[in-house]
């Protein structure tokens, strides 16, 4: 069963470490993630494409032969990460903090990069990442639903909801700070309890909302950047049965590998190298859903 970061971060001894898994933890999207520990680098799993059929019988009667069918779908882990280079100098005139800065800076350039991939991640643009939800659910898919193109309407913001198979569970939507905004406002037009906060937590019905802002060069990941003027919701029942991140092993444990070098020999600089052996995947295709063609709110 995979574990969210907040699970994660309460096993941790080791300080680097904690410190790097708060900083992912700052995402709302990769705080609510589970991630699936992968031996070998590679998830293999079954994707039902249709369920065998069933029926009633007469007395000394059998009953029909069916069989379901099904697909095999795999994913696997990519080698992400960065190496944090800081000028001794800086070190010497500033002090350690100026380090930690300069390292925080990077993790966290780390952590907009890796929640823009898992919306917009495309594998033809760069190979040796992977795909994200709006490439798995392109607008002709079965799980896509057009908005319209007007403003969000939420009678189409619930058939995402009903579209979307939770096991029983919540999911959750995924928008930007500008989507959300636009979801509260309508429900307070509509009336009711629609919308909720939490303990902090943002809710539309029972779906918790989940906000990704920008990305590492400052681009919005949601923004109305789409055909027309338009952005995408994105709604994922998250799991091991649905969305799920992945994660290798690195020296025989899993999750985000911290190392310091110190000053290394072929430059004036303290290298800190971070390493994530990471991946995504649908593994039910009715597990996540999207609606797209929501035009910017009036006024």
């Amino acid at each position: 069963m995979g574990l969210t970061l907040i699970e994660a971060a309460k096993y941790e001894t080791r300080i680097e470490r904690l410190a790097v898994i708060k900083t992912f933890m700052e995402g709302e999207l990769l705080r609510r993630l589970p991630f699936r520990n992968l031996q070998g680098g590679s998830l293999a799993f079954p994707v039902e494409q249709k369920l065998p059929r069933v029926g009633f019988r007469a007395v000394n009667e059998g009953y029909r032969r069916d069989y379901g069918v099904v697909d095999s779908g795999q994913e696997f882990v990519h080698l992400f990460g960065g190496d944090l280079d800081v000028d001794r100098s800086i070190v010497d005139l500033q002090g350690p903090e100026a380090r930690a800065a300069q390292t925080e800076m990077k993790v966290r350039s780390m952590r907009l990069t890796l929640e823009a991939a898992i919306v917009n991640g495309d594998d033809a643009f760069d190979p040796r990442a992977f795909n994200g939800l709006s490439k798995r659910i392109p607008t002709d898919h079965s799980m896509a639903i057009n908005n319209g193109g007007g403003a969000l309407s939420l009678k189409k913001l619930d058939a995402l909801l009903d579209s979307v198979n939770a096991y029983g569970s919540a999911p959750v939507l995924i928008t930007s700070k500008a989507g959300r905004r636009q979801i509260s406002s309508l429900s307070r037009e509509a009336g009711g309890d629609l919308y909720q906060v939490i303990d902090g937590r943002h809710y539309y019905q029972e779906a918790e909302i989940l906000r990704v802002d920008k990305d590492a060069q400052g681009q919005q990941v949601l923004g109305y950047d789409e055909a027309g003027g338009t952005t995408s919701f994105y709604c994922c029942t998250l799991g091991d049965l649905g969305v799920t991140g992945l994660q290798g092993p690195f020296e025989s444990r899993y999750g985000i590998s911290v190392r310091d070098f110190g000053e290394v020999p072929d430059a004036p600089v303290f290298r800190t190298r971070v390493d994530w052996y990471v991946g995504f995947a649908v593994c039910d295709p009715s597990a996540a859903g999207r609606l797209f063609n929501i035009a910017p709110m009036a006024g």
